[in-house]
């Protein structure tokens, strides 16, 4: 997991990143198994210095709307790829609540890179 500091230490942030990233990805991992490492990136403005188009998964700081309100929220772009054969990840959704993050990103991990929900 990469971060930018986000809101909480830049005036260019449209999110806060850094504890909710921490946050999620502790959830997330107590939730699910993955087969392989999954390199998530989150950045709180397009100025993305915590590289989201480089991430398996990256969650830009976007404008959102939750039942008709403005909240603070993301774009998320799969498929970025560092190293040999580079390529920017694309968008997948835009618009998203920061509220809603944890379940998106369970079903992503779980319906694009072959995570499984934990036994109980």
């Amino acid at each position: 997991m990469v971060s930018c500091t986000g809101s909480q230490f830049c005036g260019f942030a449209l999110a806060e990143t850094k504890n909710r990233a921490m946050a999620l990805m502790e959830k997330l991992e107590q939730q699910l198994e993955l087969p392989r490492n999954v390199r998530v990136h989150f950045t709180g403005c397009p100025n993305s210095c915590g590289q989201a188009q480089v991430g398996d998964i990256g969650l830009i700081g976007a404008p959102a709307k939750k039942d008709g309100k403005a909240t603070e929220g993301f774009r998320i772009l799969l498929g970025g790829r560092i190293g040999e054969n580079p390529e920017l990840a694309k968008e997948f959704e835009k618009g998203v609540p920061a509220s809603d993050l944890e379940d998106k990103l369970r079903g992503i991990l779980i319906s694009e890179f072959g995570a499984k929900l934990k036994a109980t």
